[in-house]
């Protein structure tokens, strides 16, 4: 297998070690809509009494959707008339209902006269509880001004359950559970709508077998130094394969150093260096996997830079 080179001037621009023997992967994951091709968005008031905060809400979470550095809509006032290329709209229905119920509790019906504290004889007894069930059902559609077209269209539902006695009081009203529950909505349908990024830690592998003794101290040492520094760790790792033959240890570990500075095609080819020395570890499935969407993600962003004119 032929090594590729880990540039330490790209590494040294990652984010802070992590305490742990880990890498950090910074990637994005895709839209999940068909929208790519939309760029001016509108959103009109949702039906339903907490619609219109909704609607601001959606607003203002598409406003903030960046992709590499630049928004990623440019949002239009729907009363405005300027032309648009999407109209987001939909329903939120909220609604909560308290139903009598019965639990039972274990009551002392006599005490111990010398100890007030000990109980001699306890009783089941009924106590009246309620039960209270709230509901926000979502839906939301996004369309294409130019055909009509409903590119995107999703429900969002959810459901929350307490029972509230006179000795158990509820853990939260319902306004709190109908806010929590419409602002993770708005971040659901912001994730289905615009491509997001992430950084994740990936442990490396620390197996250390297949290495000539020298080397494995060498692959001890790089393991720590993912701790404090870790484009040591890749240099020191790179280094290796100048003396010996790739474990599949060092080559998944390589094989993240590569994803990590974004060296896609690098990465790919290691992680199949890892697998052809036997790793069956689903670490490189994901890791493809991981690499795949952020390619698609970064194409999509490519496409529509050119529709937006930021080229």
């Amino acid at each position: 297998m032929r090594v590729r080179p880990l540039f330490a001037a790209t590494l040294l621009c990652l984010a802070a070690p992590s305490a742990a023997e880990v890498l950090t992967i910074e990637g994005s994951e895709p839209a999940s809509a068909n929208a790519n091709d939309l760029s001016r968005v509108a959103v009109e008031r949702f039906e339903g009494r907490d619609g219109a905060r909704f609607a601001q809400a959606l607003e203002a979470e598409l406003g903030a959707a960046q992709f590499g550095g630049q928004p990623y809509f440019r949002i239009v006032a729907p009363e405005s008339g300027a032309p648009i290329d999407a109209l987001v709209t939909g329903t939120v229905r909220s609604n909560a209902e308290e139903t009598p119920v019965t639990e039972t509790r274990k009551r002392c019906v006599e005490q111990d006269p010398d100890n007030k504290k000990k109980c001699l004889n306890e009783k089941e007894v009924d106590i009246r509880c309620r039960r209270r069930v709230a509901t926000v059902a979502t839906t939301v559609r996004l369309v294409a001004i130019a055909d009509g077209s409903v590119r995107y269209s999703r429900p969002l539902n959810a459901r929350d359950e307490i029972t509230y006695c006179p000795d158990r009081t509820a853990s939260r009203t319902v306004e709190q559970f109908v806010t929590a529950t419409l602002k993770s909505q708005v971040q659901a349908i912001r994730n289905d709508l615009a491509p997001r990024g992430y950084a994740i830690e990936v442990r490396v592998d620390e197996d250390r077998k297949g290495l000539t003794k020298p080397a494995q101290e060498a692959f001890k040492e790089a393991i720590r130094q993912t701790k404090t520094y870790p484009p040591a760790a890749c240099a020191t790792w790179t280094a290796l394969t100048r003396d010996v033959e790739p474990t599949a240890a060092l080559a998944f570990n390589l094989g993240l150093c590569a994803e990590m500075q974004g060296d896609f095609d690098a990465a790919i080819d290691w992680y199949g260096e890892a697998q052809r020395q036997g790793s069956r570890s689903n670490a490189i499935s994901e890791a493809t996997a991981r690499i795949e969407r952020h390619r698609r993600a970064l194409a999509d962003w490519d496409a529509r830079k050119r529709l937006m004119g930021l080229e």
